[in-house]
C-alpha cells in the first residue's frame, strides 16, 4: 500500500514595488473662493439684466462682441481649468447694460459694486485680505480720532501725526481705567460717593493734563529730534579754530559773538532734554495713578466711614501733588514750545 504524497507549497518570491506614489486630492482654495464669487455675481448681474430687460436692443455689435468674448474666455476657462474667468467676465460685461436700462439706481451702484467685488477676488483678494482690511480701516479711523480727541482736550496746535501709537495705547489705558472708575463710582453706596467725590473730579482734570503733557511732550521729542546736535558742535569747533588764527579784530569780534551764540542754544537744548525726562517721568507717575485708582477704589467698599474718608483725602493730596507738580512742568514746556518756534 503506497503513501499518499505530500504536497510541498510553492513560495512565490515577493516583488519589490517602487516608486509607489499617493494621489492626493489637493484644492486651490483660492481657485474655489474665486469660482463661487464670480458665480454669485454673475448670477445676481444675471438677473438684474432679466429684471431690466436689459439685453432687448442690443446692437449687432454688441452681439457680436459678446459672442467673441463668450469663446475667449471659454478657451481660457479651459486653458486655465478655472471657471471663474468666464463667470467674471460676463459678470463684469453685464454692469455697463444694467447701468443703462435702469439708470441712476441702487440696483446700478450694486451691479458695479459686484463687479468691482468679484475682479478684486479675481486678482487675489480674499474674504480674510477684505477683514483684514476694513480692521485696518477701521484701526486708522480710532486712531484718527484718539488724536483729536487729545488735541482737544490739551488745546494743543501740534500736527496730529506727532502723537505716536504709544502715545495712543497709553491715552486709551487712562481713559479706560477712568471710565471703569467712573462706573464704580455712580453703583456706589451714598457715603462712598459722598467720600469719593472730590476724587472723581480731580481725577477728571488730571485726565485733561495728562492729555496736554502728551500733546506738548509729542511736539518736544519731534522738534529735539529733528536737531543735528553733532553739526552744530562741528560748526563751533570750526569757528574756535578760526578765531585761534584770525588778525582782524571786527572778524574775531564776529566769531566769538557766534560761538556765544550756539553755545547758548547748545544750553537751551540741554534745559530741552531735561524738561523732556521730566515729562517723560511725569507720564509715567500719571499713568501709574490711574491704573492704582480702580484698585483702591474696590479696597475702599471694605472699609469703615471714618477709614473710607481718611482714604479718600489721601487719594486726593496726591492727586493735587501731581497736579501741582505740573505747573512747573508746564511752564517748562510752554517755554520750549518758543523756543522751538524761535
Amino acid at each position: 500500500m503506497s503513501k499518499p504524497e505530500t504536497k510541498i507549497p510553492v513560495t512565490v518570491p515577493a516583488r519589490r514595488v517602487e516608486n509607489l506614489q499617493l494621489v492626493s486630492n489637493n484644492y486651490d482654495n483660492s481657485k474655489i473662493t474665486r469660482t463661487l464669487a464670480s458665480f454669485c455675481g454673475l448670477v445676481v448681474n444675471t438677473y438684474m439684466m432679466w429684471i431690466f430687460k436689459a439685453a432687448e436692443g442690443v446692437s449687432a455689435e454688441s452681439q457680436i462682441f459678446f459672442h467673441l468674448l463668450f469663446l475667449v474666455m471659454l478657451v481660457v476657462t479651459i486653458k486655465e481649468q478655472d471657471a471663474s474667468y468666464l463667470f467674471t467676465a460676463f459678470a463684469v460685461f453685464f454692469t455697463p447694460y444694467i447701468i443703462l436700462a435702469a439708470g441712476l439706481s441702487g440696483y446700478s451702484i450694486a451691479a458695479l459694486v459686484i463687479a468691482l467685488t468679484v475682479l478684486g477676488f479675481q486678482r487675489g483678494v480674499t474674504i480674510q485680505g477684505l477683514a483684514a482690511g476694513a480692521a485696518d480701516i477701521a484701526g486708522s479711523l480710532g486712531q484718527s480720532n484718539m488724536r483729536r480727541k487729545i488735541l482737544k482736550l490739551s488745546q494743543s496746535d501740534i500736527a496730529p501725526e506727532l502723537l505716536l501709537e504709544e502715545d495712543l495705547k497709553e491715552f486709551a489705558e487712562v481713559e479706560g481705567e477712568l471710565a471703569k472708575v467712573k462706573k464704580t463710582f455712580d453703583s456706589a453706596k451714598p457715603a462712598m460717593k459722598k467720600a469719593l467725590s472730590p476724587t472723581i473730579s480731580q481725577v477728571e482734570q488730571l485726565q485733561t493734563e495728562h492729555a496736554r503733557v502728551l500733546a506738548r511732550s509729542a511736539g518736544l521729542s519731534d522738534f529735539l529730534g529733528g536737531i543735528d546736535r553733532k553739526k552744530l558742535e562741528n560748526e563751533i569747533e570750526k569757528f574756535r579754530q578760526q578765531l585761534a588764527s584770525a588778525e582782524d579784530e571786527v572778524f574775531k569780534a564776529q566769531l566769538q559773538a557766534t560761538i556765544e551764540m550756539k553755545n547758548k542754544r547748545i544750553l537751551e537744548l540741554e534745559r530741552l532734554d531735561t524738561c523732556l525726562n521730566r515729562v517723560k517721568m511725569q507720564k509715567i507717575q500719571m499713568r501709574e495713578m490711574f491704573v492704582s485708582l480702580m484698585d483702591r477704589m474696590n479696597t475702599l467698599k471694605f472699609t469703615d466711614i471714618i477709614t473710607l474718608q481718611a482714604s479718600s483725602d489721601d487719594m486726593v493730596n496726591e492727586v493735587k501733588s501731581i497736579r501741582s507738580g505740573l505747573e512747573d512742568l508746564e511752564r517748562g514746556l510752554l517755554e520750549a514750545e518758543k523756543i522751538s518756534r524761535g
